[in-house]
């Protein structure tokens, strides 16, 4: 998947800009407020409509202008297809691909894989498992044809279940405790299956990135034992008291845990208790480039927005980053203060774009 051209109108502090981007490494250079961010802001909101930042839509909309317009021009398999990303004031949003209107996201976002690397990339290993969980379900959303299905319906009916807790409408928790058993079970087989597969190309990004740690990872279900048949009986009277669904795929987690040596433990310890806060990032960076490695086993080629290149990392760092998503064969649009910042025998590898104030020089 390239992105060869894209437009932005009255994004933040970009009135009108027009780039036309290469396949391999696109820099984008430029002082702080140049519009970097903003340019890869623009690219997440045309395929994700939504931002990485916080903020409603109407609130990335140039204060001088009543709406927004992002328009992308993608090419894959010698095909190509344009992505129209529209929002005005009070309006809701508008998403086409090739002028037609599209009704659901998702039909955008299972035709372009992107992968963010932003400052906050260390949560993936320091945050909550809720972060963890969505890298393992952005992988197994392009498992099967069925898989966004397999998650939405999931959602749905732990949301059903929950509302017959609140209500204690109990005499329906049996009919609906045999629905959540049904997706559960759906949803945890796509996710175990997802995690397998990626797993083996997540641990040779690991000994790329981060060949001083000694890393090990397991997929945790969200439910103890075998069978969530059995685990949600159990928890049954817990889940009445406090209503809310307390076990389940909604509380799984992928444990990434370190091996110490001469540590002699029968559980080994996670990784957000070790290690530092760039090993952290090096780490987090392994995990969704072995990702982008697994969606490319299955004929995904990934697009990598990458934010403040350089910025965290030692040179050494940078450019085992740098080698591995060359190796990738991936697109990649990154923003850096200078270029400076990189590895000075990356320069002759890139295709630069300097910014500044909203416009390219």
């Amino acid at each position: 998947m390239i992105l060869d051209r894209l437009e932005v109108d009255h994004l933040r502090n970009i009135e009108n800009l027009s780039l036309e981007f290469e396949p391999g490494i696109n820099l984008l250079t430029g002082p702080n407020g140049a519009g970097k961010t903003s340019l890869l802001e623009a690219v997440h909101l045309l395929v994700r409509g939504k931002s990485f930042r916080r903020g409603g839509l109407e609130s990335q909309i140039c204060y001088s202008s009543d709406g927004m317009a992002i328009r992308g021009r993608f090419n894959v398999d010698d095909t190509s297809f344009r992505i129209d990303f529209t929002k005005r004031r009070g309006n809701p949003l508008e998403l086409r691909r090739d002028r037609r209107r599209v009704q659901r996201i998702s039909e955008i976002v299972s035709l372009v894989p992107i992968q963010t690397f932003l400052p906050d990339l260390a949560e993936l290993i320091f945050g909550a498992p809720v972060e963890r969980r969505k890298w393992l379900d952005l992988g197994a959303l392009y498992e099967s044809p069925e898989a966004l299905r397999t998650m939405a319906h999931f959602r749905h009916v732990l949301r059903q279940r929950n509302a017959v807790l609140r209500t204690k409408q109990l005499a329906q928790l049996d009919a609906w405790d045999f629905e959540l058993i049904a997706s559960a079970e759906a949803l945890t087989s796509l996710r175990r299956r997802c995690f397998d597969e990626m797993v083996k190309e997540v641990s040779s990004s690991v000994s790329q990135l981060c060949p001083e740690l000694n890393v090990s990872m397991h997929f945790f279900p969200g439910y103890r034992g075998e069978e969530f048949a059995e685990d949600l009986r159990k928890q049954r009277p817990r889940d009445v008291k406090l209503r809310m669904t307390n076990s389940g795929p909604h509380r799984a987690d992928v444990h990434v845990q370190i091996s110490v040596i001469g540590r002699q433990r029968k559980a080994l310890p996670s990784a957000a208790a070790l290690v530092s806060q760039g090993q952290a990032r090096a780490l987090a960076a392994a995990l969704k480039l072995g990702q982008v490695q697994y969606l490319k086993t299955r004929g995904y080629r990934s697009l990598l927005l990458v934010d403040d290149l350089g910025s965290e990392w030692d040179d050494s760092h940078c450019d085992r980053f740098l080698n591995l998503i060359t190796g990738l064969e991936c697109q990649v649009l990154s923003s850096a203060v200078s270029e400076e910042l990189l590895p000075h025998n990356w320069a002759e590898h890139v295709t630069r774009f300097e910014l500044n104030q909203g416009n390219v020089l």
